[in-house]
Formats: C-alpha cells, sequence, structure tokens
C-alpha cells in the first residue's frame, strides 16, 4: 500500500484544513492501475515463443518435433508469467495507451465521487496512478475561471512525484495539497458559511 491508515489520516486533515482557506472541494484517489492490460502476458508469450523457435532453427540441425513445441511451450509460459508483472506491463504498453486510460480513469473517479456536484463547480482531484506512475490534476470549470493565465497545476503533480520517488509518498500528497489551497485562496476564498460538500477523500483502489 502506497499509503498507511496514519497517513490517510493526516491527508485527509490536510484536506479539511485547505478547505477552510478555500471553496475548493479536494479529493485524492490512489488506484493500483487503469487497465488490466490484459492483452500483454498473450503478447509476450507469443513474442517469446517465436524467438525461442527461429534460435532452434538457426542453430542448424535437425530439431525434433517435440523439443520444438516444448521449447515454445516453455517460452510461452514464461511470457504469459512475466507479462502479469506492472513493470513489464508498463514497459511493454505504449505510452500513448496508457495516457488514454489514466485520462478515462481519472475522469470516472471524478465523476463517482461526486466532484462535479459542487454548488459553484469548485471540485479538484488529486489522482495517482501506481503502475502507469501517473499523476492527473483534475478541476472542474468554476476552478478553471479562477486561476490566472499563468497558473498551472505542474507544481502540484511535482510535489506527488517527487514525495512518491523519495518514498514520501503522504508527504508529497500533502505539499501537493497546501500548493493547491494557496493557489486557490486568493482567487475563491472560503464562503462566509462554509459548507463542505464533498466527503473528504482519500480513495485507495486495486
Amino acid at each position: 500500500r502506497l499509503l498507511s491508515p496514519e497517513d490517510r489520516l493526516r491527508i485527509e486533515t490536510a484536506i479539511a484544513a485547505a478547505e477552510r482557506e478555500t471553496e475548493g472541494e479536494l479529493a485524492v484517489v490512489v488506484v493500483q492501475a487503469c487497465d488490466a492490460y490484459a492483452f500483454v502476458p498473450m503478447r509476450l508469450g507469443v513474442l517469446l515463443a517465436a524467438l525461442v523457435l527461429l534460435a532452434m532453427v538457426a542453430a542448424g540441425g535437425e530439431v525434433p518435433a517435440m523439443a520444438l513445441l516444448g521449447g515454445q511451450a516453455l517460452a510461452l509460459g514464461t511470457g504469459l508469467l512475466l507479462g502479469r508483472l506492472p513493470a513489464v506491463k508498463r514497459h511493454l504498453v505504449s505510452e500513448a495507451v496508457q495516457d488514454a486510460r489514466v485520462g478515462e480513469r481519472a475522469r470516472r473517479a471524478f465523476a463517482e465521487h461526486g466532484l462535479q456536484r459542487t454548488r459553484r463547480r469548485t471540485g479538484i482531484l488529486l489522482f495517482v496512478t501506481l503502475l502507469e506512475h501517473r499523476v492527473v490534476v483534475l478541476a472542474d470549470e468554476g476552478i478553471h475561471r479562477a486561476l490566472g493565465p499563468g497558473e498551472r497545476w505542474e507544481d502540484v503533480v511535482a510535489l506527488i512525484l517527487d514525495g512518491i520517488r523519495s518514498g514520501r509518498a503522504a508527504d508529497g500528497l500533502l505539499a501537493a495539497i497546501a500548493r493547491c489551497a494557496a493557489m486557490l485562496a486568493k482567487h475563491l476564498p472560503p464562503a462566509p458559511v462554509a459548507e463542505d460538500e464533498i466527503r473528504n477523500l482519500v480513495v485507495l483502489e486495486d
């Protein structure tokens, strides 16, 4: 797990503190992967089986049929096993496919957790996916209208990624939440009567 129960409590507390400074409504969602990429094990297995066949034929001499079949079966099985490993999937799936899957999953999470239903359209999602090594910040239209032309989410993404790479994912998320609050406080100060429209979410999904 990327976050311990104690980490989740710290992050939920930080979200509550940030929402006292701004009208933005934040949620954090961490998923293991945005897709099963089920085609990877079979594709890798077939590729390894083909390479074994070519190697055995190129070696010269007559190769018994059972040896050919056995070698290909072993290669296929190895590919099916290796293709299940997250690191292997990440390297065998194109960047474009990963980007598309991550974008789809982040948009679905935004809708699933009600971030598009705030009164002034001020929902913000910090979305982290472990297999693809991606961080996405999604903000509703009320946030985009409020931000200045030079204000972007790159700093928020960088804070989260730096925390994960250094083994301090919770600290990275805490810094990112604080950065969001600082960006929004001057544009979207809290309403006179604060209303917590979205539960302070930290969601961990398989």
